[in-house]
């Protein structure tokens, strides 16, 4: 299986979950959004991926 980088749903989760969102094959250079449904509360989680530089949320 190739290297790659696995993304993970950064959600405080209360059933302690850290769900799998996607794996790409290197470090995502810009922030990209991607939306995952979460398995537990089925609602549309944004996910950034990559690095934020001077956007504080």
């Amino acid at each position: 299986m190739t290297q790659g980088v696995v993304h993970r749903c950064t959600r405080i989760c209360p059933w302690h979950k850290r769900c799998f969102v996607c794996k790409t094959e290197k470090e995502v250079k810009e922030d990209v959004v991607v939306l995952h449904k979460c398995a537990v509360t089925k609602e549309d989680i944004p996910i950034h991926l990559g690095k934020r530089e001077n956007n504080k949320e």
